[in-house]
């Protein structure tokens, strides 16, 4: 009945008619199952919600790594958000084309540093103003105790799988 109950309630929570149609298939009494599951809910829900806006998931990453980042490399990029160059190649011409970023070269070395536009700013503050939205919903049935002990969990999860590198 416990698992049903959550179910529900994720599939309310999530507005997603997609997600809300297999969330049964997916269920689980495997923590691991429920936490994937739980990030696929957000991401559909993210994804969503960023895309009348003009962004995807990775586009709003990769400009929040711009901004936390001034002058961050495409290889850096790649490190922080686990992803190849390759990829980040591609996603920083898109996003430069957009008018989001500006890539220069300094005047000394061959390493291209991006920033942000002011265009690219004032759609990050649009994207971290959804996440937040999101993020507030997806928490909504917890009490901020319960929110910092979850959230102290996950970062000993990580924590624990970091140190435990295969």
């Amino acid at each position: 009945m416990k698992i049903d109950s959550a179910k529900m309630e994720l599939a309310s929570i999530v507005d997603c008619p997609k997600y809300r149609a297999d969330v049964n298939q997916f269920f689980s009494d495997r923590k691991i199952v429920n936490l994937f599951q739980a990030n696929a809910a957000f991401e559909a829900a993210l994804e969503a919600a960023l895309s009348p806006i003009g962004l995807s998931i990775p586009q709003w990453g990769t400009l929040r790594i711009v901004r936390e980042h001034p002058g961050v490399s495409g290889a850096e990029i790649a490190r922080f958000a686990f992803v190849t160059p390759q990829a980040v190649a591609t996603m920083l011409q898109r996003l430069e084309q957009a008018g989001l970023i500006t890539r220069r070269s300094p005047a000394r070395g061959r390493v291209v540093e991006t920033h942000l536009t002011p265009r690219g700013e004032e759609l990050l503050r649009k994207g971290d103003r959804i996440a937040s939205e999101i993020e507030a919903r997806l928490f909504s049935n917890f009490s901020l105790e319960e929110q910092e002990r979850f959230n102290e969990y996950l970062l000993r999860c990580i924590a624990t799988l970091e140190r435990n590198e295969i």
